[in-house]
């Protein structure tokens, strides 16, 4: 169904067979149960049981009769799933349509046209047309409106699917009636996916024997299937945990010269098979029924084992390296993931030798070669069981709250994962294993679990939302993730430590700016000054349960972050954000004022360290240190601009995007009761760069100067907007930017350090 096809979906002749099937359903139970006193079936079997029969009819007539009788119970049950199906399909389709009209119309409002087919475009004059947009949407607001229509078009053609062969399966026979039916569209749901699952299973028992075809029918029926628990636990009980590895083992790389290559046909199959059976077998882990926790306890058992494959060739690589690459996509089980985590940290720890080699020796080792993760090449972590579980643990926050907490070994062998995993270099840390270009692809995926566990959502979620404090389990939550971003915080403090776990910094910049509430609480805390000048009253922290993080370490771990332009824009932007909601939330004008020069001494910080870093990477290269400057004044105008729209009382949550395919929500000082909003304050400052002229500077001090000016300026945007909605005097103003300007330099001396050369 698409875009157009579901806007002009009239409902006349659907709505008109729902009525006309409730009349038939009525008459039908009138026909088979009596209640107007009529003839009816009940009564006739009744009155045929309990005749005295003679002869063959005692035997062939009797019992003729009573199922003739019978067929009426069925009747009903067949007419009333029908009516049923029919009934929940025009319900949902036209929710569905209402949902689409409406989508269409908001995106309108922002100059984003849908067609026909669902695609989105911006349909807006230039922005010099009198009456235009001052800037057009982002391509990440343009995917954001897309994706919208998409999720809206996949609900509606699955009530169509859904229904259409319910329907088709009760028209099967000719000479019967159904005496099953369904109870609704979800029930119908629920056996077509077990159906489908048994013949999924049948077709997975051809392992390598699979053609191009049928492995395209998986994709087809899995992906129909993303969201059916019936599916997904039918299928993985069925082949078995020690079948499911079997499976994708002989699949994934049959040998014998018939090992996919990179970019062909079948690597590309291959890949869509890993996420959708990936998907699958996580929707199945998360059933608590005693089929599933036998299927999980055993694929824990079977971490160790050599995996053979159908095709009887030598190559056995352990359980964990091919379970791993089916756990990128999808959430798991949270008590699955940790006992499997603990298990897989165990044996890896225990078979780490300093002679025969650690991780990268006992994954990658040559008598056990197989090509496990597609496509070969891609960003996906390959042979390395342990980034597969931190990309695991990336979509299931609880699950890695808790195995950041947990810990492996028993007795003196014990240590905590958190050392194991993040503390590079300390004695037994783990030695994450390298490509051929000498990097650690796994750090992203460390980076990826810090980020759900820190900030309560899965790191990829394109529409974040900050948990709740609605219950005592909330806030005890809430307390979790803020003590592990403590962590985080004081782990990270410095440069050449985020950039010694090359990837990780992006995940790091998010958490700061899912954070950023209790990093500016944090640093409201000079000289231990916090609690005796009202800390506490101003930032809320009781209600909104902030963290003290400390200052020191708030302040190397934002000073280290803004030293890279890319996680300098994602904390900038989130610091204007909150900035300006914190000034908003205040009762009186005094403690506003005090929020938002507080707020400027954060941006002095973030734009000095940014500084100077620029200085010391282009130290010898002019030309390109007053361009990187300039563009840093630039992004800075262009947030101000994006950001200072925050309505008061719009939501707790901003959602910002981080990157291409990232969005992090970053947490208003407001207090209100809604989710988080769809406003989109865009990063990704590129395309908006090209837009605009620079003018170069001819010496390095006009660069940095211009550089300064324009940041000190944005950091006073929100004071300033204040100031004039509250009709401030020109003298008020003049001693208002006195003291943010002290602010602001106090905030570059602590983002400044002694090694800066260049300038």
């Amino acid at each position: 169904m698409t875009c157009q096809e579901l806007q002009d979906l009239n409902f006349g002749k659907l709505n008109t067979a729902v009525t006309q099937w409730k009349q038939m359903l009525d008459k039908l139970v009138l026909l088979a149960d009596g209640g107007d006193g009529g003839v009816n079936a009940a009564d006739f079997e009744r009155k045929a049981a309990a005749a005295d029969w003679k002869g063959d009819n005692a035997t062939v007539t009797k019992e003729f009769t009573t199922t003739t009788a019978r067929q009426f119970d069925d009747m009903v049950t067949e007419a009333r799933s029908i009516h049923k199906i029919l009934q929940e399909a025009a319900t949902n389709l036209k929710k569905n349509q209402d949902d689409l009209k409406a989508a269409i119309d908001k995106w309108a409002k922002q100059w984003i046209h849908i067609d026909g087919k669902g695609t989105a475009m911006y349909s807006g004059p230039p922005r010099e047309v009198p009456g235009g947009p001052k800037e057009q949407p982002s391509q990440e607001v343009v995917d954001s409106a897309a994706a919208e229509i998409a999720k809206i078009l996949d609900e509606a053609n699955e009530t169509d699917r859904i229904a259409a062969r319910a329907l088709r399966k009760h028209a099967e026979s000719k000479y019967d009636f159904d005496e099953t039916g369904y109870s609704g569209l979800k029930d119908a749901d629920r056996r077509q996916g077990i159906e489908d699952a048994d013949a999924m299973v049948e077709l997975a028992g051809k392992g390598d024997q699979l053609t191009d075809a049928e492995l395209k029918r998986f994709n087809e029926i899995a992906k129909y299937h993303r969201d059916n628990p019936a599916f997904a636990e039918r299928f993985a009980t069925r082949l078995g945990a020690d079948g499911t590895l079997e499976f994708w083992r002989s699949i994934a790389d049959p040998g014998q010269g018939r090992t996919p290559e990179p970019g062909s046909d079948r690597a590309k199959i291959l890949a869509k098979v890993q996420d959708n059976l990936g998907i699958t077998l996580a929707n199945a882990s998360r059933s608590d029924s005693p089929e599933m926790q036998q299927w999980k306890d055993r694929m824990i058992e079977l971490g160790d084992d050599h995996i053979k494959s159908s095709s009887g060739i030598p190559s056995a690589p352990y359980g964990f390296k091919v379970l791993g690459p089916l756990m990128t996509e999808g959430k798991w089980d949270t008590d699955f993931l940790n006992k499997y985590g603990t298990r897989l940290l165990e044996f890896e720890r225990k078979s780490d030798d300093p002679v025969l080699g650690g991780p990268s020796q006992l994954w990658n080792s040559h008598f056990d070669p197989a090509q496990l993760s597609y496509p070969p090449g891609a960003t996906k972590p390959e042979s390395d069981p342990v980034a597969d579980l931190m990309e695991a643990l990336g979509h299931n926050p609880e699950a890695s709250l808790e195995f950041f907490d947990g810990s492996s070994g028993k007795g003196d062998d014990a240590m905590s994962n958190w050392d194991y995993l993040v503390e590079k270099g300390g004695e037994g840390a783990r030695e994450w294993p390298t490509d051929e270009d000498g990097k650690t692809t796994g750090y992203k995926n460390l980076g990826h679990a810090l980020e759900a566990g820190t900030l309560g959502y899965a790191y990829d979620d394109k529409t974040p939302s900050i948990p709740p404090l609605d219950s005592p389990e909330a806030i005890a939550a809430r307390e979790e993730r803020t003590l592990l971003m403590d962590r985080v915080v004081d782990h990270y403090t410095s440069a050449d430590v985020i950039d010694k776990q090359d990837g990780i910094r992006d995940s790091l910049a998010n958490m700061a700016a899912g954070h950023i509430d209790s990093l500016n609480y944090s640093m409201a805390d000079w000289g231990g000054t916090g609690a005796a000048s009202g800390r506490d009253g101003l930032y809320n922290s009781e209600e909104q349960r902030l963290r003290d993080f400390g200052e020191t370490g708030s302040k190397n771990f934002l000073r280290a972050l803004a030293s890279d332009e890319g996680s300098y824009e994602t904390v900038a932007t989130a610091q204007q954000v909150y900035g300006t909601s914190s000034m908003a939330v205040q009762g009186n004008q005094s403690d506003a004022l005090d929020a938002g020069v507080n707020s400027a001494r954060m941006h002095g910080l973030l734009d000095q360290a940014r500084a100077e870093a620029i200085g010391k990477e282009f130290a010898d290269d002019k030309d390109q240190r007053n361009l990187e400057l300039e563009k840093q004044g630039e992004w800075r105008k262009f947030a101000a601009e994006a950001a200072v729209g925050v309505g008061v009382g719009a939501a707790t949550a901003l959602i910002v995007p981080t990157g291409p395919l990232a969005m992090v929500a970053v947490p208003l000082a407001i207090e209100t009761v809604g989710g988080a909003i769809n406003t989109q304050v865009s990063t990704d400052t590129m395309q908006w760069l090209k837009d605009h002229e620079f003018d170069n500077f001819d010496d390095s001090v006009a660069g940095i100067d211009k550089a300064k000016y324009d940041g000190s300026r944005n950091a006073m945007t929100p004071l300033l907007n204040y100031a004039e909605a509250q009709g401030m005097s020109e003298d008020d103003i003049r001693r208002l930017a006195e003291r943010a300007e002290g602010r602001y330099n106090d905030g570059g001396r602590l983002g400044g350090t002694e090694a800066a050369r260049g300038w």
